[in-house]
């Protein structure tokens, strides 16, 4: 190899070498760019993450402050039944701190049911409370919500009272108006059985209508005392098939009293308890009754509904008598207004009263020449 040549391969070489320098430059360039991406992005998702964690930590405190200013008793339990977080009011409640205790060991020492507590629990402390139950979805656990209803029923109770307090001046004036009528009728009929030449006809006549004229009072009376008790104590709880039977019979002495007739419709009841006082029920139910009776004519028929499911017990009594327009309808609600003869208007006043005080509802519609139907709602008890 001549030194020309040698001079060409070196030439070469170098030129190589250069050449393979500038792709090492753009590479590494290319790879500089790579980072400084790379490490952008690093940078977003760390902010991104931060801002997260930040959202997360602000999210977690309003829970909390949420949980700890609930105005009800809040408490959350673990897959075990013990209590891990609760909120003031659950200390309140309780009167101490349940936090770390089991449920199941609580519920006995916490809780002291009464015979009236319906679809409230009375507490050791005195408290009335409801108690709500709920899972947390896909989380496991149970959260435990207490509604302290103590107040709630005290300030009802009060306001029952002054209700029954601010009417009872128009109740005694009323019943004193409308006692003196049949009164004086059933002193008439009286004096006139007194009389030896009176035929056996016609006392049989008297007799009669002095009975209805007292039996109109003692009505009269019994609405008075039960609107102005102070308070219903729901201390039975009887079985659906037993409070029906107790029901039907009272009402077929009465609807045979009066020569109507009874259409009775009796669904099959399932098995729960109705939480009542029996007596004061039913006699609320009667009142529907006579009502029907006396709004329709002798020998009419009068309808008897009862069904329920699991929640309620509903009955209906109607009537295909006279009926009423709105504007009676919604007198004859207001109290001390009638369409008997005879009468203060407390009827339903007093239906409605006892069908509040055993939590239900009270419905009732009319129509002229059509006839009246009311509706009552129970609440029913798990057997």
């Amino acid at each position: 190899m001549d030194k020309d040549e040698e001079i060409a391969r070196l030439k070469e070489a170098f030129e190589l070498f250069e050449e393979t320098s500038y792709s090492l430059q753009e590479s590494y360039a290319e790879l500089q760019n790579e980072v400084r991406l790379l490490t952008q992005k690093l940078e977003h998702a760390e902010q991104a993450k931060r801002a997260e964690e930040s959202k997360n930590k602000i999210l977690l405190k309003q829970f909390q402050q949420l949980f700890w200013s609930m105005p009800v008793g809040v408490m959350m339990l673990n897959p075990e039944g013990r209590v891990v977080m609760t909120n003031p009011i659950v200390d309140r409640l309780f009167g101490e701190s349940i936090l770390g205790g089991v449920w199941s060991d609580i519920v006995p020492k916490s809780f002291r049911p009464q015979k009236d507590d319906g679809h409230e629990i009375t507490m050791v402390t005195g408290r009335r409370v409801r108690v709500e139950t709920s899972s947390l979805g896909d989380v496991p656990g149970q959260l435990i919500i207490l509604v302290d209803l103590t107040e709630t029923h005290s300030l009802q109770r009060q306001l029952s009272h002054h209700e029954r307090l601010s009417t009872m001046g128009k109740m005694v004036a009323a019943l004193a108006h409308q006692i003196r009528t049949p009164l004086s009728s059933a002193m008439l009929y009286a004096g006139h059985l007194q009389k030896e030449s009176l035929s056996e006809d016609m006392r049989m006549r008297f007799s009669g209508k002095l009975t209805d004229r007292l039996n109109n009072i003692e009505r009269q009376i019994r609405d008075m005392l039960i609107f102005s008790k102070s308070d219903i104590k729901l201390d039975e709880k009887l079985k659906l098939l037993e409070f029906s039977d107790k029901l039907m019979e009272r009402v077929q002495e009465q609807v045979e009293l009066h020569n109507a007739i009874l259409e009775e419709n009796i669904a099959e009841l399932p098995s729960g308890l109705l939480q009542c006082h029996a007596d004061v029920l039913i006699g609320a139910i009667l009142n529907l009754v006579n009502n029907a009776i006396e709004a329709s004519e002798r020998g009419a028929s009068i309808y008897l509904d009862l069904r329920g499911d699991a929640q309620q017990l509903t009955i209906v009594v109607q009537d295909q008598g006279r009926g009423m327009n709105e504007e009676q309808l919604s007198k004859v609600q207001e109290g001390f207004v009638t369409t008997k003869q005879h009468g203060t208007g407390l009827g339903l006043m007093v239906v409605k009263a006892i069908i509040r005080a055993h939590h239900g509802t009270f419905n009732i519609e009319s129509q002229p020449g059509v006839g009246t139907k009311a509706t009552i709602t129970l609440p029913i008890l798990g057997s």
